[in-house]
């Protein structure tokens, strides 16, 4: 069933299709959510979880606004996103990104096969993590949206409201401060 219909018979109040778009999009949002909101604390995800609830009940509260202009999963990540910044406004935290981004930057397949090359890995993915973590807001979400969700930079624009070339502007930027501080890393440890 395409998103069209899902959507038809979720607005007819069909049960099943409600369940199917739960389950459909619960795990993308979930992971967006958890990847926003990790502080490296037990309430990173039980926010996550939170939000995500969140997200889908506002989506299926308002599914009459939804015209389909944008993608049904960019309009969800939309709300999700959302949900998530009035999360981190009240938190007032910074730590954001840990264990789980982890696991997720690293392919399966590509994964070493030597415990100390698997260590190596897993070292080296926690400094960039910190490195991501420590982004300002307007660097650190496209950085997210793009390179750990894959979201093309049309639907990161559309996800945080903002012009293609903002977006891109951004990632240049956070790409730039983050080979700056691996390479400042690389020196102090040769040191």
């Amino acid at each position: 069933m395409d998103s069209t219909e899902l959507l038809a018979q979720c607005r007819a109040g069909d049960r099943v299709a409600v369940e199917q778009l739960v389950r459909d999009y619960q795990p993308q949002l979930f992971r967006l959510a958890l990847s926003i909101l990790d502080d490296g604390s037990q309430n990173g995800s039980a926010d996550a979880q939170e939000v995500t609830q969140d997200a889908l009940l506002a989506a299926l509260r308002s599914l009459d606004s939804y015209r389909g202009k944008a993608k049904l999963s960019t309009w969800l990540y939309s709300i999700t996103l959302n949900l998530c910044r009035n999360r981190l406004r009240s938190r007032q935290r910074r730590k954001r990104i840990h264990s789980i981004i982890e696991r997720l930057i690293t392919p399966i397949d590509a994964a070493p096969s030597q415990p100390e090359d698997v260590l190596i890995q897993k070292q080296k993915d926690l400094n960039l993590f910190e490195i991501v973590q420590s982004l300002n807001e307007k660097h650190r979400l496209p950085v997210i949206l793009r390179y750990y969700h894959n979201c093309p930079v049309a639907e990161s624009a559309q996800i945080l409201d903002i012009p293609q070339g903002t977006v891109h502007s951004r990632l240049n930027t956070a790409r730039k401060k983050i080979r700056n501080q691996i390479e400042s890393a690389k020196k102090e440890s040769s040191l």
